[in-house]
């Protein structure tokens, strides 16, 4: 089990960017110091990660999913429909040494085939496929009773979660703000990086 959060942050720096990023599925690699501060705050603050069965829906090259078994999961399924990205998250896990308690399938996140105690996701925002985002939620609350869901920033973001989590039999338990910076993954980034405001909620089941 990793030992500190720049222990776990040094180790996801090696889970690899995406070979071909698909612009429709919004993919993009999170930035390897946030996704720690990210699973440290699940892990430490709220006690979801450890012994627990843990499900990534959306789980591109693997952070959120090997992060979690480094952190001491029980077992962590990783769910994505790209099978590239599959492929190179199987690889990371095998090279970080938690190829034993990961387990990666090609499915669909809104009807996720597996069952878990916890879900950590970061579903598209649904810029390039309007409401994929929805999806992710739904997936999300059937699949656990506790979900924690990054997404865009802002009051409106913010209330249609509310609402649509009371929609699916959940609520909003807890909400974290924190700023990414996004290297350029697509030709037309011309930036260094882009700095977005996002929001990390926890959602329960009622």
């Amino acid at each position: 089990m990793i030992a500190s959060k720049s222990d776990l942050e040094i180790a996801l720096e090696r889970v690899g960017q995406f070979s071909n990023p698909k612009i429709r599925f919004e993919q993009y690699r999170l930035p390897a110091p946030q996704v720690a501060e990210i699973l440290w705050y699940v892990g430490l603050r709220h006690g979801d990660i450890e012994g627990r069965v843990v499900a990534d829906l959306g789980c591109g090259t693997g952070m959120f999913t090997i992060g979690a078994a480094l952190m001491g999961a029980e077992m962590v399924v990783g769910i994505d429909l790209d099978t590239e990205a599959i492929m190179a998250a199987r690889g990371a896990a095998g090279r970080l040494g938690v190829g034993g308690s990961t387990h990666f399938v090609e499915g669909d996140a809104g009807h996720p085939p597996a069952r878990a105690d916890v879900v950590i996701q970061n579903p598209p925002f649904g810029v390039r496929v309007r409401e994929a985002d929805r999806a992710f939620l739904r997936g999300a609350l059937e699949c656990a009773p506790t979900a924690y869901s990054l997404h865009k920033g802002g009051l409106k973001v913010r209330g249609f979660i509310a609402s649509y989590a009371k929609e699916l039999g959940g609520r909003i338990d807890e909400i974290l703000p924190l700023k990414i910076k996004l290297p350029p993954t697509y030709q037309f980034h011309k930036k260094r990086f882009h700095a977005v405001d996002v929001d990390l909620y926890r959602i329960v089941r009622d």
